[in-house]
């Protein structure tokens, strides 16, 4: 498949980190985004999004992951794999807003959690072109 790639460790026909981040923010305006998630999350959620827990755990869990790819450092690693996890969690305990073809409940998801997140980003940012549609109409 296009876009894919089997990595041993990942347990599947993994969603390349390229591809499911190709159209993601820039790292400060997803942390921005991010930030505002968890305030709208307090603030009785205020967010206008069908779930907007969930948009927050993608985003920080994507936000994540695309960091530790590019600073490969161990603490790094280690966050990434915890948000991805808890992200998984969340979808595995709710279960309504899963977005790709392969659920959270599948076997090739087990070790580890990141290229599910991949794939739940990637259709995640085709459907809002990556978070781009809520700055709009917070603009707008």
């Amino acid at each position: 498949m296009t876009g894919h790639h089997h990595r041993a460790e990942e347990g599947c026909d993994a969603l390349a980190p390229e591809v499911a981040y190709a159209a993601a923010l820039g790292p400060v305006a997803e942390n921005t985004a991010v930030t505002r998630l968890q305030a709208a999350l307090r603030n009785d959620g205020e967010y206008p999004r069908a779930s907007p827990e969930r948009e927050y755990r993608l985003r920080r869990a994507a936000l994540a992951d695309r960091l530790a790819l590019c600073s490969r450092d161990e603490h790094d690693i280690a966050e990434a794999a915890r948000t991805a996890y808890e992200r998984l969690a969340f979808d595995l305990a709710d279960g309504r807003f899963v977005l790709g073809p392969v659920g959270p409940g599948s076997p090739a998801w087990q070790v580890p959690a990141r290229p599910h997140l991949r794939q739940e980003y990637e259709r995640w940012a085709q459907l809002t072109d990556g978070g781009r549609d809520a700055w709009a109409k917070e603009a707008g």
